[in-house]
């Protein structure tokens, strides 16, 4: 089995549970509210060690209470973590979530420490990239940290996956060297000046990456399923239908299943069938990391299917 490097952001998440968003400058009882960790590198990681996979972790944290918990969770998931550092002058990055009945979420994001993971960092960690064999990047730690590792695993033929969110821009040039790149509709929309309305939208979205210079481009549809495309071929996969309680961490399932799929050297479509019934089982509970799913819950997920 291949081995898989994530390299992002830890955050703990408060999430509230509420029948309907409040408006501007209303109070709203809400029905629930639970802690947990999370964060998308954290989450993608946690994702991919779930099923199974060798997975190591580089990222950042403040010397908190907060941190303590969250290298509890990586050492229960088995993730190497001796490379997620600490910070003495940032408090752990947090998120505040808020799903309503649909599961439908708003998610505000205070980074903290992640933003104080620096090149030097990376430099001082290079043998973690060069002893692996699949990199996972996402956009939650600063962006010259993000190119400095992606030109790091280039230099040494590392498969490169990148997940461009939060949605924000991405320095095209490095596309050559991205293996997949997977935004969901919202950033290929983002990063290619076009509104994604439909799987015609989302093709055309995913050809102007491809032209660009990304070898495999995934876009995500949430409950539309995902799309792959390449200079060879398109393939549309369609979705579950599952009832949604929290779409929360969906995307890092399906980043983490496509990860721990190519770290087992499975065919594209047994991956992305994989990740979507990962991403199924995730949206039916409530959490990020507590939703991410083992096997078994893959292989039973026929049970809450409608």
């Amino acid at each position: 089995m291949k081995k898989i490097l994530v390299i992002g952001s830890l955050m703990t998440d408060f999430v509230f549970r509420t029948s309907k968003m409040p408006s501007t400058g209303e109070t709203f009882i809400g029905e629930q509210y639970e802690k947990y960790t999370g964060g998308k590198g954290a989450n993608q990681a946690v994702a991919a060690a779930r099923l199974g996979g060798e997975v190591s972790m580089i990222g950042k944290l403040g010397n908190d209470e907060f941190a303590k918990e969250h290298i509890e969770s990586l050492k229960k998931e088995k993730i190497a973590h001796k490379s997620v550092l600490l910070d003495e002058t940032s408090r752990t990055g947090v998120g505040n979530v808020t799903i309503d009945n649909e599961g439908n979420n708003k998610i505000i994001v205070v980074p903290g420490a992640n933003l104080e993971l620096k090149i030097v960092d990376i430099i001082n960690h290079k043998k973690l990239i060069k002893d692996a064999d699949i990199i996972v990047l996402q956009l939650e730690v600063p962006m010259d940290v993000v190119y400095q590792c992606i030109d790091i695993a280039y230099d040494y033929n590392k498969t490169i996956i990148v997940n461009p969110a939060p949605a924000q821009d991405f320095d095209h040039n490095k596309a050559k060297k991205v293996d997949y790149f997977i935004p969901n509709e919202v950033e290929s929309g983002l990063l290619t000046g076009k509104t994604i309305n439909n799987i015609e939208d989302a093709k055309e979205s995913a050809e102007i990456l491809i032209s660009v210079g990304y070898k495999n481009v995934i876009v995500t549809l949430g409950g539309n399923g995902a799309i792959f495309v390449n200079k060879k071929e398109f393939k549309y996969f369609d979705s579950l239908n599952v009832s949604p309680i929290d779409t929360t961490a969906a995307g890092d399932s399906f980043i983490g299943t496509l990860a721990y799929g190519l770290s087992k050297n499975w065919d594209i479509d047994q991956i992305i069938e994989s990740a979507i019934k990962a991403s199924g089982c995730t949206v039916t509970k409530l959490g990020s990391q507590p939703s991410l799913p083992t096997w078994r819950d893959i292989e039973n997920l026929k049970e809450i299917v409608k």
